[in-house]
């Protein structure tokens, strides 16, 4: 069993309390992965409208860095009230109407597991065994952070570099992947070598061309 596999298993077993509830599932596909708003937003789980799918099937996404089976099957639980009751719903009408007979809990708009809901799920999760997923983690902004903020507890979605660069600008720490490095924002000085003018500019610019200076022409990287 992979991690679809499992979140599919979960939706399967719910389906009959969707139906009971009036609002049976409609078809769907679930997938960890991304949201639309990418990995630097809060949202941990999104449902697609069918009609955004070319084979009219809702696209439910949980965010990679979910993987506590109980909060990720109650980000599912939610997803799927979406897609039941229709998007237009929102977080009010019928979807508040199915989640807290689900078992979840207000504000709608986060996902928070109930003990009703804890204890219709813990024995299906009990079941199907252990989430077959390692929690991604990444850094939201590549920053320097000179020291962690008084309570900081060095969660990975701290806006900093999750790792140390090695001699070819690779990043081998948290975070780390295949993606190209985010272009340093440093300005660069570049001076004219006849009369000194100076400006300052991103290495963005200088891979572009050097800047010339007024009187003399093409100017020279200074540092």
């Amino acid at each position: 069993m992979n991690r679809e596999d499992w979140l599919n298993e979960i939706a399967k077993r719910m389906a009959p309390r969707f139906e009971a509830l009036g609002h049976p599932l409609p078809p769907y596909r679930i997938a960890i992965g991304f949201t639309s708003r990418g990995k630097r937003s809060a949202v941990i789980g999104e449902c697609w409208d069918a009609r955004a799918s070319a084979d009219k099937h809702h696209e439910i996404l949980i965010r990679p860095d979910q993987a506590e089976p109980m909060s990720v099957a109650a980000t599912l639980a939610h997803e799927l009230a979406h897609a039941a009751v229709g998007l237009k719903e929102g977080h009010k009408g019928k979807f508040a109407t199915v989640v807290l007979a689900l078992g979840l809990q207000r504000p709608l708009t986060a996902t928070t597991a109930g003990q009703a809901f804890i204890d219709w799920v813990q024995p299906i999760l009990d079941d199907i065994g252990p989430l077959p997923h390692g929690r991604l983690s990444w850094p939201s902004e590549r920053r320097a952070v000179p020291a962690p903020a008084p309570g900081d507890d060095g969660e990975a979605h701290r806006e900093e570099d999750g790792g140390e660069r090695d001699s070819d600008g690779d990043s081998d720490g948290e975070g780390a992947s295949s993606a190209p490095p985010k272009q340093s924002t440093r300005l660069r000085k570049v001076e004219c070598t006849d009369c000194g003018y100076t400006v300052r500019v991103t290495q963005k610019w200088l891979d572009v061309g050097k800047p010339h200076c007024p009187q003399h022409g093409p100017m020279e990287e200074a540092d």
